[in-house]
């Protein structure tokens, strides 16, 4: 074997080398990307649930619903609004509306990472979304607010969790 040969067989493995290196860090460019996605995802929830845990303050709630009462607001949310025809003052029914709007942002950056959790996992978050189809007040917000502004993959993936599982959406003293 000549030196012509050597360089040739060389100069290949050399080129391969940098073949294999140029797709391990595009695999690891597109990993990245994911996980910095994931992250904004993340930070975002977190910052938008303490957003909400202040309006379930019921004296930043009152204060809140006396500003807007001040400001001339004359329509609450729909659900706000049922829920006084009903009865309830509008303190009240906006501590109610907060509440359920912050399970909704739990469960709303949850389901596009459903296939991530553990079966076990999976079937416990499950659970509080059946109440959407109980009668009552989350049956009331699912109709009122969350078939209204969800995105379809989210109301997909409830009316399949709703569809799937009777015991949930009736509640499960059935």
């Amino acid at each position: 074997m000549n030196w012509e040969a050597i360089g040739a067989i060389g100069e290949i493995v050399g080129a391969m080398a940098v073949f294999i290196t140029l797709i391990y860090l595009a695999v690891q460019v597109r990993h990245a990307r994911s996980e910095a996605r994931r992250a904004l995802s993340q930070g975002r929830g977190e910052a938008l649930r303490d957003v909400i845990t202040l309006q379930l303050d019921e004296r930043v709630n009152r204060v809140m619903v006396e500003a807007d009462r001040l400001a001339g607001s004359r329509e609450p949310y729909p659900l706000v609004a049922a829920l006084e025809q009903q009865g309830m003052g509008r303190e009240e029914a906006s501590l109610v509306f907060w509440n359920l709007i912050a399970w909704w942002n739990y469960f709303l950056h949850v389901i596009p990472r459903i296939n991530e959790l553990p079966e076990m996992e999976r079937a416990q978050f499950d659970v509080p979304i059946g109440l959407y189809g109980r009668p009552g007040v989350y049956q009331l917000f699912y109709e009122i607010y969350v078939k209204r502004v969800a995105h379809p993959d989210a109301l997909r993936y409830i009316e399949g969790v709703l569809a799937r599982n009777p015991v949930l959406k009736m509640g499960g003293n059935q």
